[in-house]
């Protein structure tokens, strides 16, 4: 397991911080979806306080040998081509992290995780993910792992939360799969990918507050990243069509908004 801490100063006391997680990006996959990817990386450039990550699945990494692997399928059949694709497609927020670092202190990507299309591929081993991550500028942090973030103004901090970030494994109804990540961990906001639909609610949690000295509720959000892939392809036969129970890939995105002003979290896709 890993963790991190990651802090956001505001240029303005109301300024809302928005972290849009780019999960199961999928290079190299024929369902690519070119312009929704090239949409959420300017937006992500063009907003000073849209933060990103990397959910897991950033290249598809099935490759002729495969059992999976169809030629059909598949745009790029390297591992190397996919890698290199990955790295000139998102060279401007590669760079963009360099420029917070140096000049605000700041990471405009929180952290990279690895999911199933990388850790259980047969040419991807750990230490080569950290050594690719390291060259990105950003951090790694597995399959899954925790953020605290804290939001500060003039340097004295306006809200702290918890985030506990997942690449997701398993199929199944997404909102279920959601849930399950609440079971016997702690934190404000939880997120997972791999199961390529977009979707977010809020959850009541009951706790005691300590500023109050009396019982309190507060929001949970759960958030699945989406994907940039669709699932069916017309004249192709894939393996979403081979599923007993068919169920499409959704191509889009979810954010998080974090109001430290007015101590509220909220979710949209």
């Amino acid at each position: 397991m890993f963790s991190k801490n990651i802090i956001v100063e505001l240029d303005k006391i109301d300024t809302i911080v928005k972290w849009e997680n780019i999960s199961d990006f999928h290079m190299g996959n024929e369902n690519f979806v070119d312009d929704l990817a090239v949409r959420r990386r300017d937006a992500i450039l063009d907003d000073p306080y849209r933060f990103t990550s990397f959910g897991g699945d950033q290249i598809d990494l099935i490759l002729p040998g495969d059992p999976r692997f169809k030629y059909e399928s598949v745009r790029l059949q390297t591992k190397a081509q996919q890698m290199d694709e990955f790295d000139e497609f998102f060279e401007p927020l590669f760079k963009e992290q360099v420029y917070y670092k140096k000049h605000y202190g700041m990471e405009k990507i929180w952290y990279e995780q690895w999911g199933n299309h990388e850790y259980k591929s047969r040419v991807m081993e750990e230490g080569e993910m950290k050594r690719w991550t390291r060259e990105h500028g950003t951090t790694f942090l597995g399959s899954k792992g925790f953020v605290g973030l804290d939001i500060r103004f003039h340097n004295k901090s306006l809200m702290k939360k918890t985030l506990f970030v997942n690449h997701g494994a398993g199929g199944g109804d997404a909102k279920k799969a959601l849930e399950n990540l609440t079971v016997n961990v702690e934190a404000d906001v939880y997120q997972m990918g791999h199961l390529h639909q977009p979707m977010g609610f809020r959850s009541d949690c009951i706790f005691f507050n300590e500023k109050t000295k009396h019982w309190d509720t507060k929001d949970q959000i759960l958030v699945n990243s989406g994907c940039f892939t669709t699932g069916i392809r017309d004249g192709v036969d894939q393996w979403f069509e081979k599923r007993n129970k068919l169920k499409t890939s959704k191509p889009g995105t979810w954010t998080v908004t974090f109001d430290a002003y007015k101590e509220h979290v909220n979710q949209h896709g």
